[in-house]
């Protein structure tokens, strides 16, 4: 009897024992796991820290001027920012062990095309305005308007730009097509982000000082003909729009039938016969283009010029272009320059380069309102300065106590 009962008394005990063993494996357990759960806490709150510190190092000469978000660097000079950042947070925590990290800026450069256009879309909507630099240096104090005609013939910073020096211009004769085809004018002059940002930040012939100092005074001109030069790239518009209008001005000569009755009257007058055909059609051309050459000077006069003409828009004459085809001087005005019509209404330089600008590919849009802003922060701001080092984000992860932690962050 006494034997059972010792029997008993043992196999409680080592029940006890059991139990009790097993509870403290599970406190055990339990306190390891919130360990854990805390230290898994920590971990994300520090990394999310450590990103946004990063973010935080924007170029605040880049933002006021242009709005951008960009933190200049690359992976290894963020991981080399992250690794310190643990250092700081961990040290003396023997309780977290951190095995470093890993980061990618692979999409994040500000030279991505949807990158920048997503900044774009973000600024506009958002209102924000240029803050104007101005150039100080003994070599060059002069107001943002002089001098008057820069150029840029440097092969290796025309090859460092985002277009590298990517050519091409905006399809003009396909625009005259689409017009003749019925598309509304009111839909040429695109309001995209895009284009309300590059006239907003960038600079024309015709602008004022209020952008503060810019390398060229033609920077839209510039985005329009990819032309590294004030002088060429204000040409190289000139001629888009002697093209545009003339265009436009044999539209309005072809269906005024007063004015192709006197041109027809005029082309039998000096070649009867068969040829007169051949004579009207150059009669005609020769006046769409003196209308355009007209044009343009009212343009550059900063006055306007009405898209599709009527009678009281056009200036030039059957008989100035006669006395031209004849070898007699045009009759401009000795003030102006230009034959001033019976109204001036409609569109000035400023609508016009809207259009440019809205059927430039938008690829080669984008990379050249790109280029504009290096060449600016270049001669403003730091010499070495290139769009490309600068990251509107980061994707990193890095190991804590045999764990890998995983974060995505972006302005």
């Amino acid at each position: 009897m006494r034997t059972l009962l010792r029997s008993k008394k043992g196999s409680y005990t080592v029940f006890i024992a059991l139990a009790f063993s097993a509870i403290l494996i599970m406190v055990i357990a339990v306190i390891n796991a919130a360990g854990q759960q805390a230290i898994g806490s920590t971990a994300q709150h520090f990394g999310r820290l450590w990103g946004r510190s990063i973010l935080a190092e924007y170029d605040r000469t880049l933002k006021d001027r242009y709005g951008l978000f960009g933190f200049y660097g690359n992976a290894f000079l963020a991981e080399e920012k992250l690794d310190f950042y643990a250092g700081y947070s961990f040290d003396k925590k023997d309780y977290i062990k951190y095995s470093g990290s890993k980061c990618s800026l692979k999409g994040k450069a500000l030279t991505e095309h949807e990158v920048f256009k997503n900044q774009l879309k973000e600024i506009t909507a958002a209102g924000v305005k240029p803050h104007p630099l101005t150039k100080k240096s003994e070599q060059d104090t002069d107001s943002a308007v002089s001098p008057k005609d820069r150029t840029i013939n440097s092969q290796r910073i025309i090859q460092s730009l985002p277009s590298k020096g990517r050519s091409g211009g905006p399809g003009v004769s396909g625009l005259i097509e689409l017009i003749k085809d019925g598309t509304p004018i009111s839909s040429l002059i695109s309001e995209t982000a895009q284009n309300i940002y590059a006239f907003k930040f960038f600079r024309h012939r015709l602008s004022g000082e209020e952008l503060g100092d810019t390398f060229f005074n033609s920077e839209i001109e510039y985005i329009i003909s990819g032309k590294a030069s004030d002088e060429k790239a204000g040409k190289s518009v000139e001629n888009d729009l002697i093209l545009l209008r003339n265009g436009m001005n044999l539209v309005y000569l072809y269906s005024s039938e007063e004015k192709r009755t006197a041109v027809a009257a005029a082309a039998q007058a000096a070649t009867p016969g068969p040829a007169a055909a051949v004579t009207e059609a150059l009669i005609m051309e020769t006046w769409a283009y003196l209308e355009a050459k007209n044009d343009l000077k009212i343009l550059i006069d900063n006055k306007p010029v009405r898209f599709m003409k009527y009678d009281e828009n056009w200036a030039v004459s059957l008989e100035n272009v006669i006395n031209m085809l004849f070898g007699e001087e045009e009759a401009e005005d000795e003030n102006t320059g230009y034959i001033r019509p019976k109204q001036m209404e409609g569109m000035k330089y400023e609508d016009y380069l809207r259009i440019l600008v809205g059927i430039v590919p938008e690829e080669t849009r984008i990379l050249r309102m790109m280029d504009i802003i290096q060449i600016n922060m270049k001669y403003l701001y730091c010499g070495g300065f290139l769009l490309e080092d600068y990251y509107t984000g980061l994707d990193f992860i890095f190991r804590v106590n045999g764990r890998n932690y995983e974060f995505h962050e972006d302005y």
